[in-house]
């Protein structure tokens, strides 16, 4: 059948229909667990992949999940980024069993806080100073807050395509309709005030030149530049030249310049985006990996600014408080996991990226030597895969053209045990061994095989 067709229906006898009733046979518990929780969930966790229902998890382990089915699935979710090191890493797990013997909740500061700032501080070249806080939403809230604060304008700039969070200003987006080099903004879903996209928020051009220009047009309004320097819809590495472009600019219109490392903190390397492109923001935000696997958000930066969360030597004092802010549990998860790294950073950042290159290679020569319309883009150990035939320079490239397909090929993904967000952005960890990612290149490999028998692509 043709592509339109295809996305109309799956027909009568095709392997996706298969599929389909071959996992909804074998996950009856993750329906049940399902229809339990329907009734009072208002929605299921975002980015889970969907049959007629979610898959429920019972337990994890190294680069493993297990579904309450006992089906047992490559993971290639990572937590959604924080699982660098896999599942339940036995260093953590040891360091979190400790801690619950003394208590996991003091609301007081404990020693594990203040270990784990200087461990951040020591591996990011601009953190003269750290602010922990529960989540990359909070962190980067807090970082525009500081901003506001230290320069006394208002407005923040963010590009297109990017992801900070889900507090108000982070869901301002480019219209898409709108000019690419000069793009206006809109809102990711509503409840938005129309006035935080009108007079608040610029969006940016996204690897294009253009956005030098804006900034220096807005800069006695503009308070901070943000950037993914990773996008997580966009994973690319060869972005260097326009991160030092965009520092530059910045420094020159005396607006504060600063890395959103929530993603890619102590996973593109153990200094992350800093250490790898060798630049020095105001301000970075962390999350993710730096808890060790449990809830976190960190805001550092150079002293400046960072003296606006004490009032410290006259500056603005901002509120910044959270209850579970700094917790003990979390403190001492980050503490093992970001000391392990680490000490054996040599030898974890190189293979990530042999392993995410690798994967990507090999899929990458499987689809063009089929004339399949897909291909993984990835940063080392973090990766998406775009169904599309075209070059891609920003999200505003990726394409709906094969929506139907590429549903399909998550399922069909799931029936050879590997599993991937419904986000789409997937994860190696380092307890993803070669035999485990040759298990997943083999899994693409068949699905994608599965979707040319069906005439999806």
């Amino acid at each position: 059948m043709d592509k339109t067709q295809a996305n109309k229906l799956i027909l009568e006898g095709t392997r996706s229909q298969a599929v389909r009733k071959k996992l909804v046979e074998r996950t009856r518990g993750s329906k049940a667990v399902h229809e339990l929780g329907e009734s009072a969930l208002a929605q299921e966790v975002v980015g889970t992949v969907h049959l007629p229902h979610p898959i429920y998890i019972e337990s994890a382990e190294g680069p493993c999940l297990t579904d309450v089915d006992g089906n047992e699935y490559i993971d290639l979710t990572g937590g959604f980024g924080p699982n660098v090191l896999g599942n339940k890493p036995a260093v953590v797990e040891a360091a979190l069993s400790a801690q619950i013997k003394k208590g996991w909740h003091f609301g007081i500061p404990s020693a594990p806080q203040q270990e784990l700032a200087e461990l951040v501080k020591a591996a990011g070249p601009c953190v003269d100073h750290v602010v922990f806080c529960n989540s990359g939403t909070e962190a980067t809230m807090f970082a525009i807050r500081a901003a506001r604060a230290f320069t006394g304008k208002e407005k923040v700039a963010l590009f297109d395509g990017s992801y900070h969070g889900v507090h108000d200003y982070a869901l301002v987006k480019a219209d898409e309709t709108s000019d690419r080099s000069r793009p206006t903004q809109t809102f990711l879903g509503g409840g938005i005030p129309e006035t935080i996209g009108k007079d608040l928020m610029l969006t940016l051009p996204y690897r294009d030149n253009t956005a030098f220009d804006i900034i220096q047009e807005h800069k006695d309004e503009l308070a901070l530049v943000m950037i993914e320097p990773v996008q997580s819809s966009n994973p690319r590495l060869d972005s260097g030249d326009f991160l030092h472009g965009l520092k530059a600019v910045c420094e020159e219109s005396n607006v504060l310049f600063m890395l959103d490392e929530v993603i890619t903190g102590f996973r593109i390397d153990y200094g992350g985006c800093q250490t790898y492109y060798d630049l020095k923001p105001d301000l970075v935000t962390y999350g993710k990996a730096v808890g060790g696997g449990l809830p976190v958000g960190a805001v550092g930066g150079r002293q400046a600014v960072m003296n606006t969360f004490s009032g410290r030597d006259g500056a603005p004092f901002i509120f910044a408080g959270g209850t579970f802010s700094g917790n003990p549990l979390t403190m001492t998860a980050g503490v093992a996991a970001t000391t392990y790294m680490r000490d054996n950073q040599a030898e974890i950042y190189p293979y990530l990226a042999e392993q995410g290159n690798r994967l990507a290679s090999e899929v990458n020569s499987f689809c063009e030597s089929r004339q399949i319309p897909a291909r993984i883009m990835n940063a080392g150990s973090m990766f998406h895969l775009v169904f599309t035939n075209k070059d891609i320079e920003s999200s505003r490239d990726l394409s709906n053209e094969w929506k139907i397909a590429e549903r399909e090929f998550y399922l069909h993904l799931l029936s050879h045990d590997v599993i991937v967000p419904g986000i789409h952005l997937a994860f190696l960890s380092h307890a993803h061994r070669p035999e485990h990612v040759d298990k997943v290149i083999d899994a693409f490999k068949a699905a994608f095989e599965d979707l040319q028998a069906d005439g999806l692509v």
